[in-house]
């Protein structure tokens, strides 16, 4: 009897040292593991593709009116000013009807100041006529004249009257055919001007999609121009986490080619609405995901070229 206890005793404290073993391995192993291990990993910064672009954006060029290319006057990657000539339509005949307009400017000037001219000699005779009618109504009403005379002092003042507001009124005439060649030379200048094509910003031309000798139409692309300035990287970022993005926040861009920092910058502008992925995403994608448009001010010196590819990194903290 006394044999049978110590065995069941005996096996009691084995299934209790096994069960404190078992107790002390799983506080080992949760003292073992930081604080933060339960926890998710807090999300510090997002990442995605970015495009480099002036600030003040890309900018097509267009043709204003119909024509040939006389000459594209802006070599691809050249540097131009401010209302400086990137290319020409060919112009002939709208200056020779330029020059036609103004030619009859000299002419009608002419006409007007003759004109003028005249009216004013005959204004000094209306008013001798005047005074001369003036005094033969004294004359008669003294006898010393008879009616006849005071009759025709009375007629030539008529006569000096209507010439003179004939004169005026021809003036008036002329000076309107000047107004209506002033407009014909505006117009023409006009014209002209939408066959020369300007630079609306400082800046560079990248690409030209036409050549000399090419006819265009209204409206018809040209070529594309970058204005100077500072330099943005325009990303998207995914629904997911687009709302975590703020402005001011700070950014990096690296290169695709060799993973290396070309730049860095601050974010300066968020969407205020979500859409489909642009370019950016993966023209095999099915996936139907909403991006917000975010831009980067770049730094100076960001060693980045226009309408690059380079991966874009936000950080949120």
């Amino acid at each position: 009897m006394k044999t049978k206890m110590t065995i069941s005793f005996s096996g009691i404290l084995m299934m209790l040292a096994l069960i404190s073993c078992s107790s002390e391995d799983k506080k080992n192993d949760t003292v073992g593991k930081p604080a933060s291990a339960s926890k998710k990993a807090e999300m510090n910064m997002v990442v995605g593709i970015a495009r480099i672009e002036p600030e003040k954006g890309l900018l097509n060029i267009y043709a204003n009116a119909n024509g040939r290319i006389s000459k594209i006057v802006a070599a691809e990657n050249q540097s131009v000013s401010k209302g400086s000539d990137l290319a020409l339509l060919d112009n002939q005949t709208d200056n020779a009807l330029l020059a036609i307009e103004q030619s009859k400017a000299p002419a009608q000037n002419a006409a007007i100041l003759s004109a003028t001219q005249n009216a004013k000699a005959v204004l000094s005779d209306l008013q001798k006529a005047q005074k001369d009618e003036a005094l033969n109504e004294q004359l008669f009403k003294a006898r010393a004249i008879t009616e006849q005379a005071l009759n025709d002092s009375k007629s030539k003042v008529t006569r000096l009257q209507y010439d003179y507001q004939k004169l005026i009124a021809d003036i008036a005439q002329q000076k309107s055919k000047v107004q209506e060649i002033d407009a014909n030379i505006k117009y023409r200048k006009a014209i002209l001007s939408d066959r020369q094509i300007k630079s609306a910003y400082p800046g560079r031309v990248l690409q030209w999609d036409v050549h000399d000798g090419d006819y265009v139409t209204p409206g018809q692309k040209l070529g594309q121009y970058a204005p100077d300035g500072p330099l943005i990287a325009v990303t998207e970022v995914d629904e997911l986490f687009s709302d975590k993005v703020a402005k001011g926040m700070r950014a990096e861009i690296y290169s695709q080619m060799n993973g290396q920092k070309t730049g860095s910058g601050t974010v300066v502008f968020i969407a205020g609405f979500l859409k489909k992925k642009s370019l950016f995403s993966d023209e095999n994608t099915v996936e139907d995901r909403r991006v917000r448009e975010v831009k980067v001010l770049l730094n100076t010196g960001a060693k980045v070229n226009i309408n690059n590819k380079v991966d874009c990194k936000i950080y949120l903290k």
